[in-house]
């Protein structure tokens, strides 16, 4: 079941964006970061769940016992990709839009993950490669370099960032792209130095390659169309 730790981290994931990062602008997310991001929250810890058991051990997925078990494994995006959804879905239930729900919490989010990367300190220590310096977790006798803590740092400052820059005029559907972006080339660096089993990379590292790949693509497209948007728009003296 949910270990201390684990509820611990997701109690301080949901509290500290609702304290530091408010939804921009107020009217586009309907309501509290708090009442927005639980339900996403709830929604894709489910997604994620049963997307990891249907992929390592499919015959688990009737066991409910073994569903619950949080800590053997959640898939990351599966889980993004349904918070998103519910985040879009209860938009068009409040007849709002779901771009500018999502830019209104994709800071809070970007937030989110770093808290709950920070958090690795009450989870049995952070994983990371041998290093003179560092921290010693649980059941190892050597310090090792914690990963989680430079990815909690850097994901901390670009959400604060990201939620300056919408403030102060970006156009709300960069927003969610970018802070997708941010998370998966954060995390496809900080793979190469986490432990993994074999000599290649991880489903988790392929994963967040590919939506590296997708989520520049898109940024970019939505750019230039933007840019050709505003040139089609500017009067025939000023082009």
């Amino acid at each position: 079941m949910i270990d201390a730790g684990l509820l611990a981290s997701m109690a301080i994931l949901i509290a500290i964006p609702a304290l530091l990062i408010q939804p921009w602008p107020p009217e586009a997310a309907g309501a509290s970061v708090l009442d927005l991001t639980g339900g996403a929250l709830l929604g894709g810890l489910i997604v994620g769940r049963l997307s990891a058991v249907a992929l390592d051990d499919p015959g688990s997925i009737t066991n409910l016992s073994d569903l619950v078990i949080i800590r053997s494994g959640v898939e990351f995006w599966p889980g993004v990709l349904a918070a998103c959804i519910w985040i879009a879905l209860s938009a068009r239930r409040d007849n709002g839009g779901a771009t500018p729900r999502l830019a209104a919490v994709a800071p809070a989010g970007l937030l989110a993950w770093a808290c709950y990367e920070a958090t690795c300190l009450i989870r049995g220590g952070c994983p990371g490669p041998i290093s003179s310096i560092g921290l010693r977790p649980d059941g190892l006798t050597h310090r090792v370099f914690p990963v989680g803590l430079v990815v909690a740092a850097v994901a901390g400052s670009c959400a604060v960032i990201l939620s300056r820059l919408h403030r102060r005029g970006m156009p709300s559907l960069y927003v969610p792209i970018i802070a997708i972006l941010v998370i998966a080339s954060i995390r496809s660096v900080a793979s190469i130095w986490l432990p993994r089993i074999g000599r290649g990379i991880t489903r988790q590292h392929r994963e967040s390659i590919v939506v590296v790949a997708i989520s520049a693509v898109a940024l970019t497209t939505v750019i230039i169309r933007s840019r050709r948007a505003a040139v089609r728009q500017r009067p025939l003296g000023l082009a």
